[in-house]
């Protein structure tokens, strides 16, 4: 049974600071890294309601002012929920015990069992775990633990564990590096970090390896610097044998020296003077090892049609474009390093341009997600039937992911064919060197 405290405090600071959520200021990278303050990583986001139990006695704490709320013996079962009158209260058994903190921190000595209604799951994370009222009225909740604890995790769910060391060492640093580079991303609802690949992926603790935990304590500590300031270190899955400039690929604001293409392959020659062609047709990249290296889609024009007409208006942002019959696509502007920039759909006397990933999206439900192209390093053939209208679409396209940066299965190649986990980060992030090499 829950051993109540003073419910009468809590009304009275839940008053003071009703409508005000506290802000969330994430710790200086330097702190994080030297393990003198946590990460924040989200593991619940904007539910309408939460509930918890621990595995051990779990301490419910105004995280505001770190005074005691209520005890709980382990097993036992508390909720969060904000009723039809506004008010956001501690629940058990479907009753309000009292007004609830903005802030709500609980301690344990074990893990914590996190129910979600969306989706209807319960989940465990480490404690401690805070859970914040935002201001719209729905519950975030987000586990605090040591950068090299959240990377244990990390790693086994980025990386095969057949991978070579090397490569494992290599993705622990850019892991680690993009951590820190995210502190405060989430801060929106009190976190740094979430724990999918909006960040970065985050696995249960059942996949770790000896393999992935030898890569993170061999390089505990290690990050990516560029002129003394930390790396971006972007990174994808599969580049299909080139990556690319970020600043073609998302925007002028994401250029940095560093994340400029490179060509992915043990030949001598500049990524500038590659076709498309000869890109899809290459078959020595360093990722040529993953199954997403080369992939082919067929479509039917009908098949076409109805993907346009349903995701025209979703990619453009203009739910006023319409187009029921494709009379055309093709790439108008491609990368220096070949992924498509621009592409352009006619129909029905209309022309209407698809920038960047978003033409990846076009041919999938609309919005980012597996359903769509692998990557944006494609091209489009057409085959028309007599009187020239078009009767199917092939696309061959190679590598799965953004190609920015680091690429996984590029990396594994490299360490197969000899290269160290730093010949390997220096050859995707060109111009940085690790916190452990001089300037």
């Amino acid at each position: 049974m829950l051993m109540r405290y003073c419910c009468l405090i809590l009304i009275t600071v839940a008053a003071v600071l009703a409508g005000a959520q506290a802000p969330y200021t994430p710790p200086a990278y330097l702190q994080v890294l030297a393990g003198k303050a946590p990460l924040r990583m989200l593991v619940a986001s904007r539910q309408t309601m939460l509930a918890w139990k621990g595995e051990a006695a779990v301490t419910v704490v105004n995280g505001l002012d770190n005074k005691v709320a209520l005890a709980m013996k382990a097993g036992e079962t508390l909720g969060i929920a904000r009723g039809a009158d506004g008010v956001t209260s501690l629940r058990k058994d479907g009753a309000n015990l009292c007004a609830a903190p903005k802030i709500v921190r609980l301690e344990s000595k074990g893990a914590i069992k996190l129910w979600t209604p969306t989706p209807d799951v319960w989940a465990v994370y480490p404690a401690p775990v805070l859970i914040t009222t935002l201001p719209d009225g729905t519950f975030s909740a987000a586990a605090e633990l040591p950068l090299e604890e959240y990377l244990r995790d990390v790693l086994p769910a980025e990386v095969l564990p057949s991978f070579h060391p090397q490569m494992m060492r290599a993705q622990a640093i850019v892991a680690r590096t993009y951590a820190l580079c995210k502190l405060g991303r989430h801060a929106d609802e009190g976190a740094d970090v979430c724990a999918d690949v909006h960040c970065q992926a985050y696995g249960p603790a059942s996949r770790r390896s000896k393999s992935t935990e030898e890569a993170v304590t061999v390089t505990k500590g290690l990050i990516l610097l560029h002129r003394n300031k930390l790396a971006e270190p972007y990174y994808s899955s599969c580049c299909g044998g080139i990556t690319d400039d970020a600043g073609y690929v998302w925007g002028p604001e994401y250029a940095r020296p560093y994340l400029e293409g490179v060509l992915d392959s043990a030949r001598n020659k500049n990524p500038d003077d590659v076709s498309i062609a000869e890109l899809l047709g290459m078959k020595d990249g360093y990722c040529k090892a993953s199954s997403s290296y080369r992939w082919e889609r067929r479509y039917t024009a009908a098949e076409v049609n109805t993907l346009v007409a349903k995701n025209l208006p979703i990619v453009t942002g203009d739910p006023q474009v319409k187009m029921t019959v494709v009379s055309d696509i093709r790439v108008e502007e491609r990368t220096p390093r070949g992924r498509v920039s621009t592409l352009r759909v006619e129909g029905g006397g209309a022309s209407i341009l698809v920038f960047g990933d978003q033409a990846r999206w076009l041919f999938g439900s609309g919005v980012p997600g597996g359903d769509g192209l692998w990557s944006a390093l494609f091209d489009i053939t057409i085959t028309r039937d007599a009187a020239g209208k078009a009767a199917s679409y092939l696309i061959r396209g190679g590598g799965r992911g953004h190609g920015i940066g680091l690429c996984q299965w590029g990396a594994e190649g490299r360490a197969r064919a000899g290269q160290t986990f730093r010949q390997i980060l220096h050859a995707y992030y060109p111009g940085t060197r690790l916190s452990d090499e001089k300037p």
